[in-house]
């Protein structure tokens, strides 16, 4: 008859516990981290492109626009400028005050639709001369360099009405827009 087969008794060590991560598990949890963070990455970029495509114009995006319209003992002045740095500041002037803000790249590339859509860029650009002691004044810079000035003294009659819709939202306040 043939011999019984032993079975060897496994030798435990008094801190040997089962642990969660181990020599030989470990490569597990490298691969599942790598996984979750393409998962991330994907999504970060699915999530970015969606609003970007909403944003048609961000590419030549309006980097400075300085609006000013004649008041009694000055002018009200409204900029937007995005810095070399990337930030974007708003500020109204008026000739007793000031008031200055900082916007977001989401509300700014917002605006940036808004002005592409008010349909001012349109019109021809004139010459800063002409604008001499203008009613009102719009000077715009693209971030491809194009400069458009457009001021009350033009030959061309512009249509400022969706200019004005945009500035009323965008700073909460009034301008002449006929």
């Amino acid at each position: 008859m043939p011999k019984k087969i032993k079975k060897e008794k496994d030798l435990k060590f008094k801190n040997n516990k089962n642990k969660f991560i181990n020599v030989n598990n470990v490569h597990y949890y490298f691969i599942g981290l790598f996984i979750v963070l393409i998962c991330v990455c994907v999504g970060v970029g699915i999530y970015r492109y969606s609003q970007d495509s909403y944003h048609i114009n961000s590419s030549n995006a309006v980097d400075r626009l300085i609006y000013s319209e004649k008041v009694e003992g000055g002018y009200d002045v409204y900029y937007v400028i995005r810095n070399d740095e990337g930030k974007i500041f708003s500020t109204y002037n008026t000739p007793t005050s000031s008031e200055e803000n900082k916007w977001g790249e989401n509300k700014f590339l917002d605006y940036n639709e808004e002005i592409y859509a008010s349909g001012i860029l349109n019109y021809d650009t004139q010459s800063r001369e002409s604008g001499a002691d203008a009613d009102w004044s719009l000077e715009i810079e693209l971030a491809d360099g194009t400069e458009k000035y457009y001021s009350s003294n033009a030959n061309v009659e512009i249509e400022k009405e969706k200019f004005a819709q945009v500035i009323k939202k965008y700073f909460d306040k009034d301008i002449i827009y006929k």
